[in-house]
Formats: structure tokens, sequence, C-alpha cells
């Protein structure tokens, strides 16, 4: 005799990078095992892991390959709010002494936080605009473990999206062409890059608590997946 099929139950969110409503649905229990044993694992696998339960969770109806990062992370969070419990505790280490403090943290209240003034289109000079887009979550991954280090000029290379000229849109080029023009930029110019990557949207949340030991009051924002993955 055939066992009955369970219901899952659907959800829905706004996609941070368009307004879009989308539909999700929360870890089976076969998902939940393999995310368990991604913990421990290096970034390539857990980058992995989590694009492909965000894509089988939203009913591989996003093209996953092109969300922003920061969309994933924010689909992800959602997905282990509904799927585990909305309600996580934190060690937070105190600002003011050793202490560590005890915090139920929300998952539900993370949002994306965008900057006002963030553009994705730059102006280089006054005649050369350059169009970003937004890193995917496993181009992010490598940018967080590479910022400090001489791959960092090629990942954020990779996000240029096009080049403008007063008469000319350059918008199909080969990686050492890409290369080759980044490396001509001068110190304010490359800054403007960097600036684009430091202001784009991100995952956070505020948290305020106060230390059970010293009595400081501590103002403390998560931000990133890495800081909720939990």
């Amino acid at each position: 005799m055939t066992l009955p099929k369970l219901q899952t139950p659907t959800y829905e969110l706004i996609l941070p990078s368009t307004g879009e409503k989308i539909k999700f649905r929360p870890f089976l229990v076969k998902e939940y095992k393999i995310l368990l044993t991604t913990l421990d694992s290096e970034n390539e696998e857990i980058n992995r892991v989590v694009t492909e339960l965000v894509d089988a969770c939203t009913f591989n109806k996003l093209k996953i390959d092109t969300l922003a990062n920061f969309d994933i992370e924010y689909i992800f969070l959602n997905i282990r709010a509904k799927s585990i419990g909305e309600i996580t505790n934190l060690l937070l280490n105190c600002n003011n002494c050793d202490n560590q403090i005890s915090f139920d943290l929300n998952l539900t209240k993370a949002e994306v936080e965008k900057t006002p003034e963030h553009t994705a289109k730059i102006n280089l000079t006054d005649k050369i605009i350059i169009e970003m887009r937004y890193p995917r979550f496993d181009e992010m991954i490598d940018i967080y473990q590479n910022f400090k280090s001489d791959r960092i000029v090629e990942l954020l290379s990779t996000c240029i999206k096009a080049v403008y000229t007063e008469d000319m849109v350059y918008d199909d080029y080969t990686k050492e062409e890409l290369l080759e023009f980044v490396n001509s930029f001068s110190k304010d110019q490359f800054e403007m890059i960097e600036n684009f990557f430091l202001t784009m949207p991100k995952l956070v949340q505020h948290i305020e608590q106060n230390c059970d030991k010293c009595g400081a009051h501590n103002e403390i924002k998560l931000e990133g997946l890495q800081n909720f993955f939990v």
C-alpha cells in the first residue's frame, strides 16, 4: 500500500533586488540533513549547498545563477526561519568586558539594508561611465576571502557589466581586456569600485542588549549570512 503524500506549506517573500513576490517552502528532512553536514565544510561546499537548497525551495522558478548574493542570503534566511524556527540563540561578545551575552535572535527581523547614495553607475571621468552588477553568492564568498589579496582587482572587475563613452557601449570584451582596462585606473577611480561593494545592499539585523556582567549597553550590527548561519 502506498503511503499518503504530505502537503508542504508555501510562503511568500519580496525579492530585495527587484521587489518581485516569490514563493518558497521549508526544507525537507533530507535537505536539512544535507545542511547539517555542511556547517563545518569549506566555503565552496557551503556555497553549493546553500544555492541548491534555495533553488529547490523556490520550486526552481528563479534564475538562481544570476541572483545577487543578498537575494540568496535573504531567501535562505527566510527558508531557515520557516524550517527550523524563527528564534535562534547567539552568544555575543560584550563591547566593554570579556563577557559573552546570550541573545535570542529573531531571524524574521533581518532585512536587506540599502544605502541611499549607492549607485550601480560610476562616473570614472566626464566621458567614461561604468555600470556594475551585483556579485553572485559564490562570487561574494570569493571577494570576502580575498579582499586584501592580489586577486581583488580581478574579482571586482568581473562585476563590471558595461562601459559607456559618449558614443559607444562596451559590453563584449575578454577577461584580459577588462583587466587591462581596470589596471589603468587611478587609485581614486578604483576606490569608486570598492565603494560600490562597500555600500551595496546587505542582509543585516541590529541588536541592542545589556551585558549581564558589567551592565554596558551593547549595540551590535550583524551583517551577512555568515553571522546567521547557525
